[in-house]
């Protein structure tokens, strides 16, 4: 089976429209007829479904390890807590260990340390992936699938809910009927540990950013974090209209690191309107200025693609 073309929508920071690149991207190739699967990796705030107006459905729950204490076998010894590498279980002297649930990382630690075998295998909900899939009208052969997760309101480990999904995602590349012709991966804002997983299945990334001098700050963090992840990158500028000196600024960042620009996307009131509607504008209004170069842009993606020998007859 031949891998399909993964390509990362990443950037420095929110609010920049990588929503509404990625979206647009998967709507518009699942169009040109290619299987498509995109990947919501925002699992803090995942909404592409909202986007592309689809009910998504809960697939499973993602746990981790968390220990339950067998008082039977308990001597109080309190190792378990000492060891503990996130403070997660408080051990007065003679009473059985208190476990405070939000500060586990599931590491496993108490478990393997405890002398008497007191500290069994429990489970912690960390969140869900859910996933979403079009119902194609009028046939052909593309299709557009979305796969994502969402991270349990209170939770605070977003890179084990992130490294879940991605999990997920590998095993349907390997199973999935026919296989993807395109994965896009809507990547969560920021440089976090978070962002490194959603994006360490790829070698090629849209750093998309917009011309003011807060996309500037940010798109630097982002070219650091393609570099170091030794992933190919290209800049998308969204909003590209409102500043020329802030648009030649983050260009020239850009094309100092070696980044082409591949897109500059203007600001346009039609993608407002199709955001509001939750409806891709590509396809709401195809021949507005956003949708026309949204639509040269999955092209010039598709060209690579075809370059790099990971898509044929796109």
């Amino acid at each position: 089976m031949r891998e399909p073309f993964v390509i990362a929508v990443a950037g420095g920071k929110g609010g920049v429209g990588k929503t509404t690149v990625a979206v647009n991207l998967a709507a518009y190739m699942a169009d040109r007829g290619l299987r498509t699967l995109l990947v919501d990796a925002d699992v803090d705030n995942p909404n592409d479904h909202v986007n592309l107006g689809l009910k998504p459905v809960k697939l499973r729950d993602i746990t981790v390890f968390a220990p339950v204490i067998d008082a039977q076998k308990c001597t109080r010894c309190g190792t378990c807590a000492r060891e503990c590498p996130e403070h997660a279980l408080l051990a007065a002297p003679g009473r059985e260990p208190i476990f405070f649930e939000d500060r586990c990382s599931g590491c496993r630690v108490c478990q393997l340390v405890c002398p008497e075998g007191a500290i069994s295998e429990g489970q912690k909900v960390l969140g869900h992936i859910f996933q979403a899939r079009e119902e194609r009208k009028g046939g052909g052969s593309g299709c557009l699938e979305l796969l994502g997760a969402e991270l349990k309101p209170g939770e605070a480990r977003s890179p084990l809910v992130a490294k879940a999904l991605m999990d997920e995602v590998l095993s349907r590349l390997g199973s999935a009927p026919g296989g993807y012709d395109v994965v896009i991966v809507d990547c969560p804002p920021g440089v976090s540990n978070t962002v490194v997983q959603a994006m360490r299945h790829t070698r090629l990334a849209l750093l998309t950013t917009e011309p003011t001098p807060l996309g500037l700050s940010t798109l630097k963090l982002a070219l650091k974090v393609a570099e170091k992840l030794a992933i190919r990158a290209y800049l998308v500028v969204n909003r590209a209209d409102i500043s020329e000196p802030g648009l030649r600024a983050v260009e020239e960042l850009a094309a100092d690191g070696g980044v082409p620009t591949l897109a500059r996307v203007p600001f346009d009131e039609a993608a407002v309107r199709a955001s509001v509607e939750g409806v891709p504008v590509v396809r709401l209004e195809p021949r507005s200025r956003a949708a026309r170069e949204l639509a040269k842009l999955a092209e010039a993606l598709l060209e690579l693609g075809v370059m790099r020998g990971q898509l044929t007859g796109a």
